[in-house]
Protein backbone atom coordinates (compact mmCIF):
# COMPACT_ATOMS: atom_id res chain seq x y z
CA UNK A 1 0.00 0.00 0.00
CA UNK A 2 1.89 3.09 -1.15
CA UNK A 3 2.77 5.12 2.37
CA UNK A 4 3.29 8.71 0.94
CA UNK A 5 0.84 11.02 1.92
CA UNK A 6 0.78 12.92 -1.53
CA UNK A 7 -3.01 12.16 -1.60
CA UNK A 8 -6.33 13.78 -0.79
CA UNK A 9 -6.43 11.42 1.48
CA UNK A 10 -3.63 10.47 4.44
CA UNK A 11 -1.78 6.98 3.98
CA UNK A 12 -4.27 6.19 7.35
CA UNK A 13 -7.41 7.14 5.58
CA UNK A 14 -6.73 5.20 2.64
CA UNK A 15 -4.68 2.09 4.77
CA UNK A 16 -8.03 1.42 6.45
CA UNK A 17 -9.65 1.48 3.98
CA UNK A 18 -8.02 -1.04 1.95
CA UNK A 19 -7.68 -3.05 5.15
CA UNK A 20 -11.47 -3.26 5.50
CA UNK A 21 -12.21 -3.47 1.83
CA UNK A 22 -10.17 -6.92 1.93
CA UNK A 23 -11.38 -8.11 5.61
CA UNK A 24 -12.90 -11.36 4.24
CA UNK A 25 -10.05 -11.93 2.03
CA UNK A 26 -8.07 -14.41 4.41
CA UNK A 27 -4.82 -14.43 2.40
CA UNK A 28 -4.69 -10.77 1.93
CA UNK A 29 -1.90 -9.22 4.13
CA UNK A 30 -2.03 -5.10 3.60
CA UNK A 31 1.28 -3.61 4.31
CA UNK A 32 2.83 -0.22 4.23
CA UNK A 33 4.78 0.65 1.37
CA UNK A 34 7.52 2.37 4.13
CA UNK A 35 10.19 4.51 2.30
CA UNK A 36 10.97 1.49 -0.45
CA UNK A 37 8.50 0.94 -2.81
CA UNK A 38 6.91 3.35 -5.09
CA UNK A 39 8.11 6.41 -2.34
CA UNK A 40 9.36 9.48 -3.72
CA UNK A 41 12.74 8.37 -3.13
CA UNK A 42 12.73 5.46 -5.62
CA UNK A 43 9.98 6.12 -7.82
CA UNK A 44 9.49 9.95 -7.66
CA UNK A 45 7.26 10.45 -11.19
CA UNK A 46 4.80 8.37 -9.77
CA UNK A 47 4.17 11.69 -7.75
CA UNK A 48 4.53 13.89 -10.64
CA UNK A 49 2.71 11.82 -13.45
CA UNK A 50 0.95 15.20 -15.11
CA UNK A 51 4.39 16.85 -15.78
CA UNK A 52 6.72 14.38 -16.66
CA UNK A 53 8.46 13.87 -19.42
CA UNK A 54 8.51 10.39 -21.94
CA UNK A 55 12.04 9.87 -21.26
CA UNK A 56 10.93 10.09 -17.40
CA UNK A 57 8.41 7.53 -18.00
CA UNK A 58 10.45 4.96 -19.15
CA UNK A 59 13.42 5.26 -16.94
CA UNK A 60 11.29 5.45 -13.27
CA UNK A 61 10.54 2.38 -12.12
CA UNK A 62 14.02 0.65 -12.16
CA UNK A 63 15.35 1.66 -9.29
CA UNK A 64 12.15 0.77 -7.14
CA UNK A 65 11.81 -2.76 -9.03
CA UNK A 66 15.38 -2.82 -8.41
CA UNK A 67 14.75 -2.77 -4.62
CA UNK A 68 11.71 -5.05 -5.00
CA UNK A 69 13.40 -7.50 -6.78
CA UNK A 70 16.79 -7.96 -5.29
CA UNK A 71 16.02 -6.62 -1.18
CA UNK A 72 12.16 -6.91 -0.55
CA UNK A 73 11.10 -10.25 -2.26
CA UNK A 74 14.03 -12.43 -1.03
CA UNK A 75 13.23 -11.00 2.76
CA UNK A 76 9.24 -11.48 2.67
CA UNK A 77 9.36 -14.87 0.29
CA UNK A 78 7.20 -13.08 -2.25
CA UNK A 79 6.63 -15.32 -5.38
CA UNK A 80 3.59 -13.30 -6.83
CA UNK A 81 3.09 -9.66 -7.55
CA UNK A 82 -0.38 -8.42 -7.84
CA UNK A 83 -1.03 -4.81 -9.65
CA UNK A 84 -4.20 -3.46 -11.53
CA UNK A 85 -4.59 -2.84 -14.79
CA UNK A 86 -3.84 0.89 -15.77
CA UNK A 87 -5.53 1.93 -18.93
CA UNK A 88 -4.98 5.66 -18.39
CA UNK A 89 -2.28 6.50 -16.61
CA UNK A 90 1.03 6.65 -18.76
CA UNK A 91 3.44 6.63 -15.97
CA UNK A 92 1.77 3.35 -14.08
CA UNK A 93 0.55 1.66 -17.46
CA UNK A 94 4.83 1.50 -17.75
CA UNK A 95 5.49 0.53 -14.20
CA UNK A 96 3.41 -2.75 -14.99
CA UNK A 97 5.11 -3.19 -17.90
CA UNK A 98 8.20 -2.77 -16.40
CA UNK A 99 7.30 -5.01 -13.85
CA UNK A 100 6.43 -7.66 -15.91
CA UNK A 101 9.68 -7.63 -17.89
CA UNK A 102 11.95 -7.99 -14.71
CA UNK A 103 10.46 -9.24 -12.12
CA UNK A 104 10.02 -13.00 -13.88
CA UNK A 105 13.83 -13.19 -14.10
CA UNK A 106 13.67 -13.40 -10.51
CA UNK A 107 11.17 -16.23 -10.37
CA UNK A 108 8.42 -13.88 -9.42
CA UNK A 109 5.18 -13.93 -11.08
CA UNK A 110 3.50 -10.55 -12.13
CA UNK A 111 -0.45 -10.86 -12.36
CA UNK A 112 -2.59 -7.78 -13.62
CA UNK A 113 -5.59 -7.85 -12.24
CA UNK A 114 -8.12 -6.16 -15.07
CA UNK A 115 -9.88 -2.84 -13.78
CA UNK A 116 -13.86 -3.24 -13.10
CA UNK A 117 -16.34 -2.34 -15.62
CA UNK A 118 -19.63 -1.14 -15.43
CA UNK A 119 -21.58 -1.13 -18.36
CA UNK A 120 -18.22 -1.63 -20.24
CA UNK A 121 -16.73 0.81 -18.90
CA UNK A 122 -13.47 0.68 -16.46
CA UNK A 123 -14.02 2.36 -12.98
CA UNK A 124 -11.84 5.26 -12.63
CA UNK A 125 -10.51 7.40 -9.94
CA UNK A 126 -11.95 10.22 -12.64
CA UNK A 127 -15.15 8.91 -12.09
CA UNK A 128 -15.39 8.46 -8.45
CA UNK A 129 -14.25 12.42 -7.82
CA UNK A 130 -16.96 13.47 -10.74
CA UNK A 131 -19.91 11.75 -8.60
CA UNK A 132 -18.34 13.23 -5.37
CA UNK A 133 -18.37 16.26 -7.02
CA UNK A 134 -21.99 16.51 -8.99
CA UNK A 135 -23.13 14.82 -5.57
CA UNK A 136 -24.41 11.38 -7.55
CA UNK A 137 -24.41 9.49 -4.60
CA UNK A 138 -26.27 6.66 -5.97
CA UNK A 139 -23.85 6.52 -9.09
CA UNK A 140 -20.96 6.82 -6.30
CA UNK A 141 -22.34 3.42 -4.77
CA UNK A 142 -22.19 1.29 -8.21
CA UNK A 143 -18.48 2.51 -8.44
CA UNK A 144 -16.94 1.30 -5.20
CA UNK A 145 -16.96 -1.18 -2.24
CA UNK A 146 -19.41 -0.28 0.37
CA UNK A 147 -16.69 0.71 3.00
CA UNK A 148 -15.09 2.67 0.90
CA UNK A 149 -18.85 4.18 -0.01
CA UNK A 150 -19.66 5.11 3.50
CA UNK A 151 -15.97 6.74 4.11
CA UNK A 152 -16.71 9.23 1.15
CA UNK A 153 -19.93 9.92 1.89
CA UNK A 154 -18.99 10.46 5.30
CA UNK A 155 -15.99 12.93 4.09
CA UNK A 156 -18.01 14.33 1.37
CA UNK A 157 -21.76 15.02 1.98
CA UNK A 158 -22.74 18.04 3.05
Amino acid sequence: MVEEDRSVYTFEERFKLVEDNCKDLENVIVVPSGNFIISQMTFPQYFTKETVTEGEKMSGPDVDLGIFCLKIAPELNITKRFVGEEPYCAVTNNYNTEMKKMLPKYDIEVIEIPRKEIDNEVISASKVRRCINNNDYDALKLLVPEATFEFLINKHKN
